[in-house]
């Protein structure tokens, strides 16, 4: 299937972190679009033509199966973290928290990062939740069930789940909930 690419389209996937397109032999770009994709440091290439060190690039594979939305990229850089929103009664864990991809963002899955320091504060899940950990140690509680995560260690919580977050230490995980709206369930 033929797409057609404006400068628009260029300007919105920039937008979203795109840094290369790569278009099949039948999808057309306008003049404008590849102005503004030189502006905006994107990079179109099309079917065939030779990557940085003279090999073709692949073949788009089932490209009907493409998605309509945009990939969205977050870098490192632009992450900031936010105080916790929610009181847990213990502000000595020093809690912050962020979104990084939302339902805005057309995702039925929200993303995040999480720090926190020592201690630990009761939480019910009306969602499911997976979380890897970056850096320090995760502690979840569930009845007498205790689970400790270290750096690279993934954990799954399932929907409907009454526990504790902590950490005998320090925590940073990187997290995906389903749905996007945790915060709303």
């Amino acid at each position: 299937m033929r797409e057609f690419f404006s400068a628009a389209d260029i300007r919105r996937l920039a937008a979203d972190g795109c840094q290369y397109l790569l278009l099949s032999p039948d999808d057309r770009i306008t003049p404008e679009a590849l102005d503004v994709a030189r502006e905006l440091g994107v990079q179109i290439h099309r079917e065939g033509d030779a990557d940085t060190v003279g090999r073709p690039l692949p073949k788009l594979l089932n490209k009907e199966a493409r998605p309509g939305k945009p990939l969205k990229l977050v870098k490192a850089e632009s992450v900031r973290l936010e105080p916790f929103a929610f009181d847990v009664g213990h502000p000595e864990m020093n809690i912050h928290v962020t979104d990084i991809i939302t339902a805005e963002h057309g995702s039925p899955m929200a993303a995040g990062f999480m720090t926190w320091e020592k201690g630990s504060f009761p939480w019910t899940l009306n969602y499911d939740e997976i979380d890897f950990v970056i850096d320090g140690q995760l502690e979840i509680r569930m009845g007498n069930q205790v689970v400790i995560g270290n750096p690279g260690d993934v954990i799954f919580i399932p929907k409907g789940s009454n526990i504790f977050f902590g950490s005998p230490s320090y925590a940073k995980v990187f997290y995906v909930t389903y749905p996007a709206d945790w915060d709303a369930q």
